[in-house]
């Protein structure tokens, strides 16, 4: 279902998936793990939306981002895991709640607002793999049309996925646990997101399905 979703709006797998691999595994296991299967989602997208991303334009958007990302893995090791799970929870609960309003917070000095936007998306990266929602409310605002909605939020997660990766093995996250549930995890994974990228072609509403979310 996670995977369905991230391929259908191009972000939403750590908002699905968090809650319920949080029953399963330790917060320390589990936000690695999404963060880890984030970017296999964000390379299936991005082979056929590539394209429409615009990298330049979001330049400030991605180094925010990359500064933030070890100071939130950083709170991963150190704030206890019922903190985090409870901010979880709120962060879930805002964005919803900011969606069903119908809002949109348009921004005139859109590279100004890309830093602090940046800085928040990498920490909630860091430390509960939930980059998207700071990302997908600013762009959403902006006027984003879809093709680049999904191409510019795929690029930008990817770049910062994989930074927040290399973040988390040098704290010493990635264990053998983790390696082995993301091992057979990935075909389930693609799967989905397949099944939404096929699905997101015969979406003519495509905000209708990002509220749905």
């Amino acid at each position: 279902m996670a995977g369905f979703i991230q391929g259908l709006t191009s972000f939403g797998f750590a908002l699905v998936s968090m809650p319920l691999l949080t029953l399963w595994l330790p917060l320390q296991e589990t936000v690695p793990l999404v963060v880890m299967l984030s970017v296999i989602t964000n390379i299936a997208i991005l082979a056929g939306a590539y394209k429409d991303a615009a990298v330049r334009k979001i330049w400030v958007l991605v180094l925010s981002s990359i500064a933030a990302a070890p100071l939130g893995a950083w709170l991963l090791l150190v704030v206890d895991a019922s903190v985090l799970k409870v901010a979880t929870g709120l962060l879930v609960l805002a964005y919803s709640a900011l969606l069903l309003t119908g809002k949109s917070f348009p921004v005139r000095n859109e590279r100004f607002a890309f830093v602090p936007v940046g800085i928040a998306s990498g920490l909630l990266n860091g430390s509960i793999s939930m980059s998207g929602p700071p990302v997908a409310l600013f762009l959403s605002g902006q006027g984003t049309g879809k093709a680049a909605f999904r191409a510019n939020l795929t690029a930008y997660a990817a770049i910062l996925n994989i930074i927040t990766i290399v973040s988390f093995s040098q704290g010493g996250l990635l264990n053998g646990n983790v390696m082995s549930v993301f091992g057979w995890t990935v075909p389930v994974l693609l799967a989905g997101v397949w099944l939404g990228i096929k699905a997101v072609r015969r979406l003519n509403r495509f905000s209708v399905a990002v509220l749905h979310l």
